[in-house]
């Protein structure tokens, strides 16, 4: 409960500072409605909720009367991590950071997206599901950020 609380008002202390440096970011020279300062803001503003959320939330419990669950018996417990995958996920962040230049970031994200399902997905029939995923979505970011938002992303062999 301690530690909750210590968590959350360091999340607030982070969120908070973010605000401050995203304050700090160069104006577009364009004035917009929707510009590229907008995320940050949303990001430092999803940091400052959640912070206190989680600061100020048990204390709310209490005070509205609602009790947490029993800690479980050592039967009930999740298994042990799959280290295997955990090391498998940075090693294809890893590789996204190294090929994202080169490849730019439709084929970098593809790529990054088909190790991460590989690794996390157990079951190999919803690839069937996650194969247009990862070959539409990237193209739709790229699309949105590109065209839409004028935010600068790397194109690589395709561009």
């Amino acid at each position: 409960m301690l530690w909750d609380r210590v968590a959350g008002l360091a999340v607030l202390v982070l969120g908070v500072a973010y605000w401050r440096a995203a304050s700090a970011l160069p104006r577009p020279l364009i004035p917009q409605d929707v510009g590229p300062e907008v995320f940050p803001y949303l990001i430092a503003g999803a940091l400052v909720v959640l912070g206190a959320l989680l600061a100020v939330g048990p204390l709310l419990g209490r005070l509205v009367g609602w009790r947490p669950r029993p800690r479980p018996s050592e039967a009930e417990l999740e298994p042990a991590p799959d280290w295997a995958a955990i090391v498998l996920v940075l090693v294809g962040l890893a590789l996204y950071t190294v090929f994202y230049e080169r490849l730019g970031f439709i084929l970098s994200t593809m790529l990054f997206m088909a190790i991460e399902i590989a690794v996390l997905e157990t079951d190999r029939t919803r690839w069937i599901w996650a194969a247009p995923v990862v070959v539409l979505l990237p193209m739709l970011l790229y699309l949105l950020f590109v065209k839409l938002l004028g935010v600068t992303l790397p194109a690589g062999v395709l561009g």
